[in-house]
């Protein structure tokens, strides 16, 4: 396990989210990574004592799970820019043909684009304060 799945999982953690969330989403990770150990490891000694060399056939099956999730929802990262990974999952490319995907010309600037970067030079943004004033501001 330590040299197959278990290391690619953090790799993909590191691609597989937006910027924006990658930070907790991978917090989140972890924290239920060292759950899932420690109920793994508390839990294995009944539950091998009952169902002794069967409880291998338990991690096989979830095994076999993890390749179906892989083949159907992991699209292909490799040499691939976080930006076109997360363009990738935006765009819904089908993960099985996820190798083969090029991205169309432009796609970049019109999805990762800051919201301010479209206005104008000079054109004044309104809003409004927290008290309902309204307010004008420069760029």
């Amino acid at each position: 396990f330590a040299t197959t799945w278990g290391p690619i999982v953090w790799a993909i953690c590191g691609e597989l989210y937006p910027a924006r969330y990658r930070a907790i989403c991978i917090g989140i990770a972890t924290a239920s990574n060292w759950t899932w150990n420690f109920l793994i490891s508390f839990f294995t000694p009944f539950i091998s004592s009952s169902i002794d060399f069967a409880y291998g056939y338990v991690f096989a099956a979830c095994c076999f799970a993890a390749v179906l999730v892989v083949f159907f929802f992991v699209n292909e990262t490799q040499g691939r820019t976080l930006e076109e990974v997360d363009t990738m999952y935006v765009l819904h490319v089908i993960p099985w043909k996820s190798s083969s995907w090029e991205a169309p010309e432009n796609i970049f600037e019109d999805l990762h684009a800051r919201p301010d970067s479209k206005k104008q030079e000079g054109q004044a943004e309104h809003g409004e304060t927290e008290h309902g004033e309204p307010t004008e501001i420069q760029e």
